[in-house]
């Protein structure tokens, strides 16, 4: 039975290169002039478009700890500007220029999609290296080994991928809901108007229902005659109200007290030294310890240069100094609480009053909806559903199978994490509350990730056969005349696999060795450092193959990335291999795999959204493939450049103490420091990789990879998740498989896009703001 999702794509327009033939001649070039394609259009839309999203995701990623995907907002933008701008007559550029089609767009969104996709591999990685004391500058040459390890990640990603198409589209037939939303886009101007109008409804309600979740990611200084409701609210703590209060005084007065000046005289003095020296303000900290205050640095520096007439003191009124800044309404400003409910001494009960302030705790947050309190569930389970259009939309994009999802959710938080915690397996300070959010990162976590690994070694034996057939059928058509093949050859898939080898060994070699490092020696410590780095640049390649499977799987059946678990795993197994010194390879290797899996995923998606328009998978193939550098090298750049500006402000890089807290990192580093001191859970990382086996075994091959999965993730999206399946069946039920398809996937299409465009739209304001 042919994929619900695809349509003939010659219903949207002519003839389109990969759908069945009709006997017509087809020109099989890379460039093409009879039906617009891979244009240089579409390309240098691609990389222009795709390096922006790419810079203001990566910077949005190091605050918030995730990234967003980009295909459905590039493939709306390459709407707007291939089919609309360059297809204006009135426009200069445009004249004698013929209107985009829809296969010049999707390679487009393509290119685009490949250039920012890269950025959560370089920025859940390379950052830990900053937090640890490393330098990285473009005059860094490690800098550039980083670089090139990242870009030879991304070709063997997209190598590795490429022979298991047939594999996840044809056979498994595997959802990727947000590629599938992004071919409803492609498709809507073809498919009806009728189509296209529920799919700008589904935009405008994803965008709606994400509007007052996204809006107090953007804040303003505050006002003095707002402080005090704002701390009555709760939304501003007493001590940075009063705080905010003293720099008023100060910016009135244009003066602060001597001892503040004192202070931030010393610390400028010590920064300048730091960075003489190549330290940081730390190493510093006896020199300037005597003219302590409970102030920050930051105000104190920023207080002394006033003083010094460097700076205006209306300049102080910033969040960089301590202001207070409140937060645009947003569903929280709703103040729907629990119901009061009172001990005997009339005070509120802990049970409505989680955090002591004397008023009921919010049942709806800014970004989720806590159901189970509502309900009177036992404090130790959760029951929470996320604002996340896009989780509903995936959801239902996925349908009945995304019930294992669900169903593993419900395991983690109504049953192990509560068991866990009755049978005194949790520390005993813990409180009933806390333990969903202590659970995640000390036993769900390895579990699934656990998990995860068994349930994709299941789907890789269970798909042997396949996969071989596959390879088989990529060979035969290497040994085939050149025209009309469909998918790149064998030879060249191995050609560009070895390239990516090479340059992975290259920068491992030459990437310079850090001095003063302690820890154990590895596996391979008797071996000479060039055989045991190439042992682990082999291993590492067997691995990133894998990795990638596993995070295809989870994209086609979820539309979720374990990318960051991946990455901790990896960094692991390259330390216990060369030891624990040289966290600058095991972190190189874990960016260049983080790089590999991220694309490999994006490669799928991308082939996926061409076989719903009928486009020609080696026309995509060879687009991504030619455009892999520019990912790293941009993302690396906007670190350095975070970096630098974070350093010149606060004499820190990256982390805590500056805007950019890089949260994804911070758990590596953590991680590294485990793996140095023998502290890491590999019991649980057994334990689930042998439940993930067994559930393969016991039922389909992929059921380990959904059920570690859901256990991974946070459970507020899970749930959100469950409901988007649950609304599938039910509307299949009610109006027919057919109606729920034709009119369901265009409008939770647009549920998943609308999120995603006012997502990157508010992380722009909060960018360009600073």
């Amino acid at each position: 039975m042919p994929d619900p999702a695809r349509t003939d794509a010659r219903a949207a327009g002519p003839p389109v290169p990969g759908a069945p033939s009709t006997g017509a001649p087809r020109n099989d070039g890379l460039l093409q002039r009879r039906y617009r394609e891979v244009t240089f259009s579409a390309i240098a839309f691609g990389i222009l478009f795709g390096g922006i999203m790419n810079a203001a995701i990566a910077y949005a990623g190091l605050k918030i700890g995730f990234t967003i995907g980009g295909s459905a907002i590039a493939a709306v933008v390459g709407f707007g500007v291939l089919r609309s701008l360059l297809g204006a007559r009135f426009l200069p550029w445009a004249r004698g220029q013929r209107r985009g089609s829809i296969l010049e767009v999707n390679i487009g969104q393509t290119i685009a999609s490949s250039v920012n996709t890269t950025n959560s591999g370089v920025i859940f990685t390379v950052p830990v290296l900053l937090l640890i004391g490393h330098q990285l500058s473009f005059s860094d040459e490690n800098f550039w080994w980083l670089t090139l390890a990242c870009v030879a990640g991304g070709l063997l990603g997209v190598a590795f991928i490429i022979p298991l198409r047939k594999q996840m589209l044809d056979i498994d037939r595997l959802r990727f809901p947000s590629p599938t939303a992004v071919g409803a886009i492609l498709k809507s101007p073809g498919a009806g108007a009728a189509k296209s109008v529920v799919l700008l409804v589904g935009v405008l309600l994803g965008a709606l229902i994400y509007l007052p979740a996204g809006l107090p990611g953007i804040r303003y200084p505050a006002g003095l005659g707002e402080l005090d409701a704002a701390v009555r609210s709760g939304v501003v703590p007493a001590t940075d109200a009063a705080r905010t209060r003293l720099v008023a005084e100060w910016i009135a007065a244009a003066a602060a007290p001597p001892s503040v000046v004192e202070r931030g005289a010393h610390v400028a003095a010590a920064r300048e030294r730091a960075q003489e020296a190549e330290g940081t303000l730390e190493d510093l900290g006896p020199a300037i310890s005597h003219a302590d205050t409970p102030l920050p640095d930051a105000l104190c520096v920023a207080a002394w240069e006033a003083s010094q007439g460097r700076r205006a003191w209306s300049s102080l009124r910033s969040a960089d100094f301590g202001w207070v800044q409140l937060p645009l309404p947003g569903y929280s400003s709703l103040n729907w609480r629990m119901p009061a409910e009172t001990a005997a001494d009339g005070r509120l009960t802990r049970r409505v009053d989680r955090d002591g302030d004397q008023r009921p705790d919010l049942v709806l947050t800014d970004t989720t909806v806590d159901l189970g309190r509502l309900l009177g569930l036992p404090d130790a389970m959760q029951l929470a559903f996320a604002i996340a259009p896009f989780a509903l939309g995936a959801g239902y994009l996925t349908g009945r199978a995304g019930l294992m999802v669900l169903a593993g959710g419900i395991l983690a938080y109504f049953l192990i994490n509560p068991l866990a915690y009755w049978m005194g397996w949790t520390p005993a300070t813990l409180r009933a509350h806390e333990v969903p959010g202590y659970a995640l990162g000390a036993f769900n976590r390895p579990l699934g990730i656990g998990m995860l690994l068994g349930g994709a070694l299941m789907g890789v034996i269970a798909s042997l056969p396949a996969i071989r057939e596959a390879l088989k059928s990529i060979g035969g058509a290497a040994r085939k005349a050149h025209g009309g093949r469909d998918e790149l050859g064998f030879k060249s898939l191995f050609g560009i696999a070895l390239l990516g080898i090479v340059l992975l060994l290259v920068a491992m070699e030459f990437a310079g060795p850090e001095g003063g490092a302690v820890g154990k020696d590895g596996w391979l410590a008797g071996l000479s450092p060039a055989i045991a780095k190439g042992v682990v640049v082999l291993v590492a390649v067997a691995w990133t193959w894998f990795a990638g499977i596993i995070i295809s799987q989870c994209a086609g059946m979820t539309d979720w990335n374990p990318i960051s678990g991946l990455a901790l795993l990896t960094v692991v197994l390259v330390m216990v291999l060369i030891g624990s010194t040289d966290v600058l390879a095991a972190v190189m290797i874990g960016a260049a795999l983080c790089c590999a899996i991220t694309l490999a995923s994006d490669m799928m998606g991308d082939l996926k959204t061409g076989y719903i328009v009928g486009a020609q998978p080696r026309r995509q193939q060879v687009a991504e493939l030619i455009t892999v550098p520019f990912g790293p090298i941009i993302t690396m750049s906007t670190l350095v450049l975070i970096a630098a500006v974070n350093t010149k402000a606060t004499g820190i890089p990256i982390g805590p103490g500056t805007d950019t807290v890089a949260p994804q990192a911070q758990a590596l580093q953590v991680v590294i420091r485990g793996v140095q001191g023998g502290e890491l859970p590999y019991a649980l990382y057994g334990l689930g990789g042998l439940l993930g086996i067994l559930l393969g075994l016991g039922s389909f091959p992929g059921l380990g990879v959904l059920v570690g999965l859901s256990i991974y993730l946070p459970v507020i999206y899970i749930f959100t998740y469950g409901l988007g399946c649950l609304a599938n069946m039910a509307i299949g039920k009610i109006k027919g498989r057919a109606w729920a398809e034709e009119w369901g996937v265009p409008l939770c299409a647009g549920l998943i896009v609308g999120e995603a465009m006012l997502a990157l739209v508010i992380n722009a304001i909060v960018l360009i703001r600073g």
